[in-house]
C-alpha cells in the first residue's frame, strides 16, 4: 500500500506540482494511520525528494520564473520558519484537533483555489 500511494502522488507531483500536504498528508493519516504531526513531517520530507528529481526538468524546458522564484524565496524562508516553530508547538502541547482542523482547512482552501483557475483557464 505504501508503494501505491508513493507512486501515485509522485505522478500527481509531477504533473501539477501539488501533492506536498494536501494529497500525501490525508493518505497517511486514513489509509497507513500515520498521527497527524508524523504524516505532515513524512509528507514534506517525501515532496521535497521527488520535486529535487522533477525540478531540472523543469529548469530544462525553461518552465521556472527566477522573477517570482526569487520573491517567493524571500518571503517564504520567515514563512518556513514562523510555521516549524507554531507547528512544533501545537504538535508539542496543543491538541491534535487543531492540527486536522489546520490541514482540513489548508486542504479545502487548496481544492477551492485549484477549481476556479481550472475555470478560469477553460473559459
Amino acid at each position: 500500500m505504501d508503494f501505491i500511494i508513493g507512486f501515485l502522488i509522485a505522478v500527481v507531483i509531477a504533473l501539477t506540482g501539488v501533492g506536498a500536504g494536501v494529497i500525501t498528508a490525508p493518505l497517511l493519516i486514513l489509509f497507513l494511520h500515520i498521527p497527524v504531526e508524523v504524516a505532515v513531517s513524512t509528507a514534506l520530507a517525501y515532496s521535497a525528494i521527488v520535486k529535487l528529481i522533477v525540478v531540472p526538468v523543469q529548469i530544462v524546458r525553461r518552465q521556472v520564473n527566477y522573477r517570482v522564484l526569487g520573491f517567493m524565496l524571500i518571503g517564504g524562508l520567515p514563512g518556513v520558519i514562523l510555521g516549524s516553530v507554531l507547528f512544533k508547538h501545537v504538535a508539542a502541547h496543543g491538541p491534535r484537533s487543531v492540527l486536522y482542523f489546520v490541514l482540513g482547512a489548508i486542504i479545502l482552501f487548496t481544492s477551492a483555489g485549484t477549481s476556479s483557475v481550472t475555470s478560469v483557464r477553460q473559459e
